[in-house]
């Protein structure tokens, strides 16, 4: 028997080979040898085996950033995205010129779609997204909660119990909770590293539509189809206080930044102010023409702005309790809306596009287009450089600088 010449031997699928050594990656093989194997996995012509080269460099030191920086000038967009999520979350934030790395991606004219999620089977209601970034929730009409990996793209798990469509979601400060709200009537709790039930809450008599989590992490606000707002314990689940005034059912509720002040906006087209702790109601603004579907509170406590049914935006001076101006662009309902942790910037959702404003001038900066249906949620990471989308295109997508 003829001994088959050492030069020809190639690695088969499942095999392991050294890292360094000049021979193909083998199919689903494993890489040996530190940072020479994890330099080989970043070569592959596969982008998954270059992300997950890129989650190993970090163990690595100053050898493991050359990596990184490279896999920001990846020519695939989602390993652009990994490598910044990775470098944003890494003790590399220490270096000098980290920001100045990292500057361009705050840069909202150069905002694109970087990549799409496609595991719903229908509709997206709501989307959260936890303090670093790297993982995504949401939920739609198939009664369940999705968990992502944002750097992979990948489903990770899925918190089923709900009897009914999951209306919306919200993520605790310290990422270990979340909470949503169904048509079912009730809230859950979910211990989102063990992927169970906490608590179930039962009080509201109808859709429960929204939920927000207090920046303490100690309540729960909820906005329900029985035109109340409730307040709970967070830890037992116990009912604090039920604040009415609304005539028709509350589509959404807001935290102000200090956890002080309610927003809630509802059918009837009004947006009512409360105290949290008090439960007394503060303001109500009136100015839409139709029913008040979104808003966000400025992080400066001062701002609130809302959008529509009838496609406006309006700016409110929390502070005066008056109306300070009108944004419009929009033809389509003005599904959801977030602001930008320095509170410049607005970004608004509505059918089929993305809108982003200048908040001081109201001035209109940038459009995206990609969705193919009503936008009905969008978050933005808390530096500001990834922004993620859900919506009646059974789509997620995730935005950012390129």
């Amino acid at each position: 028997m003829t001994q088959q010449p050492q030069a020809d031997l190639k690695p088969r699928s499942y095999d392991a080979v050294l890292g360094g050594e000049k021979i193909p990656l083998p199919t689903r093989g494993v890489v040996l040898g530190g940072i020479a194997g994890v330099r080989t996995r970043f070569n592959s012509a596969i982008a998954s085996q270059r992300i997950s080269a890129l989650r190993e460099a970090l163990q690595y030191g100053d050898r493991g950033l050359e990596l990184l920086l490279s896999g920001l000038k990846d020519d695939v967009l989602q390993v652009q995205l990994a490598a910044r999520l990775l470098l944003a979350n890494s003790s590399y934030r220490e270096l000098e010129n980290y920001q100045q790395i990292l500057a361009k991606y705050q840069d909202y004219d150069r905002f694109h779609c970087l990549h799409t999620l496609t595991g719903h089977a229908n509709l997206v209601n709501s989307i959260a997204i936890t303090a670093d970034s790297l993982t995504l929730a949401s939920c739609g009409n198939n009664k369940t909660i999705r968990v992502w990996d944002v750097i992979t793209g990948t489903e990770v798990a899925t918190l089923a119990g709900h009897a009914d469509i999951v209306r919306a979601i919200a993520i605790a400060p310290d990422d270990r909770k979340l909470v949503s709200g169904s048509r079912d009537r009730t809230i859950r709790v979910w211990d989102l590293r063990d992927r169970k039930t906490l608590l179930t809450l039962s009080g509201h008599s109808g859709y429960v539509n929204s939920v927000a989590i207090t920046p303490d992490g100690k309540s729960i606000v909820s906005g329900s189809q029985d035109t109340t707002i409730k307040t709970w314990c967070l830890a037992t689940g116990e009912a604090l206080q039920t604040l009415k005034g609304h005539t028709n059912l509350v589509d959404a509720v807001a935290l102000s930044p200090d956890g002080k002040i309610i927003a809630s906006c509802s059918w009837d087209t009004t947006i009512r102010v409360w105290d949290r702790i008090s439960g007394a109601q503060i303001w109500e603004f009136i100015g839409h023409s139709a029913r008040v579907l979104s808003f966000a509170i400025s992080p400066d406590g001062t701002k609130l702005v809302s959008g529509s049914l009838d496609t406006r935006i309006m700016v409110w001076d929390l502070i005066a309790g008056k109306k300070i101006c009108t944004l419009e662009g929009h033809w389509g309902w003005v599904k959801s809306l977030v602001i930008s942790a320095d509170g410049k910037t607005l970004i608004s959702a509505s059918y089929k596009i993305i809108k982003i404003w200048d908040l001081e001038s109201g001035e209109e900066i940038l459009t995206l287009n990609g969705h193919g249906d009503l936008i009905n949620s969008i978050i933005l990471s808390s530096d500001g450089r990834t922004l993620i989308s859900g919506g009646e295109d059974n789509l997620i997508k995730i935005w950012g600088a390129r």
